[in-house]
């Protein structure tokens, strides 16, 4: 599978949540909201309700190229699948501080494997501005679970993947949040502990290919009758390293080539 040209960067999730809710996007959003996804609404459907946003960790395009048929099974649920490029360097913290903030690494200031919280505006001030209720359903002691703190946000630190999912179904079930933003680590942890197309790795792929659908099809089910986005979202890529390892950082095809996927929902 061929990866097709960019349609820009990873930051293009917060402008295009932020269009999509009809709300300000941080101060320090400098990309275009995604044309793929915009173009797509009617005039009469905006602002959308109601938000998932699925952040499972190193899901590059290298797994498209290799499990394209695993991977086509999210696309029924978001069809919209753009071709983007991960921040630099494709680090974990670096990517998903440019993904919810909509800047690039120099403009939010992680520049490499580190998580402090970010002081910059980000999406979720600009969601809390808007007096929308956020929810982050994330791995303990990852990046998502630590960069983003100090903001409006309920937390929900959990101790694994299968956590996360049972978490995230019971938030959405209980109705009380707008935006749930979720992350899962397994691949990641896997890829550098062996290489990205490992029996194990691809066994954890196919586990997030599972999750996804299921916390997906549970939020179309409570959100039927309310205009919402899912959106899967990694950060970066991985490839295999010289001394036989998963891994990622570098500037290269396999690191840095990313689809993000929407799926648009209307009543």
């Amino acid at each position: 599978m061929k990866f097709p040209p960019h349609h820009g960067s990873i930051a293009s999730l917060t402008p295009t949540i932020c269009h999509l809710l009809g709300i300000s996007p941080p101060e320090v959003s400098a990309e275009p909201a995604l044309d793929m996804v915009i173009s797509t609404l009617e005039d009469n459907s905006l602002p959308f309700e109601k938000c998932l946003i699925i952040a499972q960790d190193a899901i590059g395009a290298h797994l498209w190229k290799s499990h394209e048929s695993d991977l086509n099974k999210i696309l029924p649920l978001v069809p919209l699948r753009v071709p983007l490029r991960a921040a630099f360097p494709p680090v974990t913290p670096v990517c998903f501080a440019s993904i919810f903030s909509g800047a690039q690494p120099e403009v939010h200031g992680i520049q490499s494997f580190i998580k402090p919280v970010l002081t910059c505006d980000t999406l979720f001030d600009a969601l809390a501005r808007a007096n929308k209720k956020v929810a982050i359903v994330a791995v303990v002691d990852s990046c998502i679970d630590l960069i983003f703190r100090n903001r409006d946000v309920t937390y929900f630190s959990e101790k694994d993947d299968k956590s996360v999912k049972e978490k995230v179904l019971e938030v959405i079930e209980g109705d009380e949040y707008d935006v749930i933003i979720t992350y899962q680590a397994d691949y990641d942890d896997n890829l550098h502990k062996t290489e990205p197309y490992s029996p194990i790795c691809i066994a954890s792929l196919r586990q997030h290919i599972k999750d996804f659908t299921e916390m997906t099809k549970a939020a179309n089910q409570h959100w039927a009758q309310k205009r919402h986005v899912i959106a899967f979202t990694p950060d970066h890529g991985a490839h295999v390293n010289d001394a036989g390892k998963g891994d990622h950082g570098i500037d290269i095809p396999e690191d840095m080539d990313i689809y993000h996927c929407y799926g648009i929902y209307t009543p």
